[in-house]
């Protein structure tokens, strides 16, 4: 296992002398509308700057032949990590646009299938209220048909203090 971490961070920092590091800073896709989902599909979470970035690293690694999504991963971690404050605020500003054109999707999406109840005609009044039982009588009956069922042997109180233990069953799973 240390050995494969060491192997894929090798072949990340391999792979970050080999990217086109103009075309990740500033971002060559930098298209807010490629980085939300299309369309009529589930809204998803809005992607945030540092994906937007793996993205870029992502796109520019498979032009240059690396395929491996561990090891871009980790190639775009230690551009994250190296990026100016600069570099970073240009993906934090698509971060906040992408943002904004989700909320605005969500929200559309939301009005759009929302719908209203028409009713035909008026609702008939409820003569009488419907009987429901208080809380303080459901409480006195659960509590009354437990301690009748335990004066009777038919319920054993469990103590949370006490462990369960396996031997007080037999083989057909009845108390000894």
């Amino acid at each position: 296992m240390i050995e494969n971490k060491f192997q894929i961070e090798f072949l990340a920092t391999s792979l970050v002398q080999k990217l086109n590091r103009k075309n990740i800073f500033p971002p060559l896709f930098n298209d807010p509308e490629s980085f939300i989902a299309p369309a009529g599909s589930r809204p998803k979470k809005p992607t945030n700057s540092f994906l937007i970035c793996r993205r870029n690293v992502s796109k520019e690694a498979n032009r240059k032949g690396a395929h491996n999504m561990r090891v871009i991963s980790k190639a775009a971690g230690i551009l994250w990590n190296s990026a100016t404050p600069e570099e970073k605020d240009v993906y934090k500003n698509i971060a906040e646009r992408v943002y904004e054109i989700h909320i605005l999707r969500s929200s559309n999406l939301v009005n759009s299938t929302s719908f209203k109840i028409e009713l035909t005609t008026q609702p008939s009044p409820i003569s009488h209220p419907l009987p429901f039982p208080s809380p303080s009588s459901i409480l006195e009956t659960t509590l009354n048909n437990y301690f009748n069922d335990v004066d009777n042997n038919q319920v054993i109180p469990f103590n949370s203090f006490n462990s369960f233990n396996y031997n007080d069953f037999d083989e057909n799973h009845q108390w000894i």
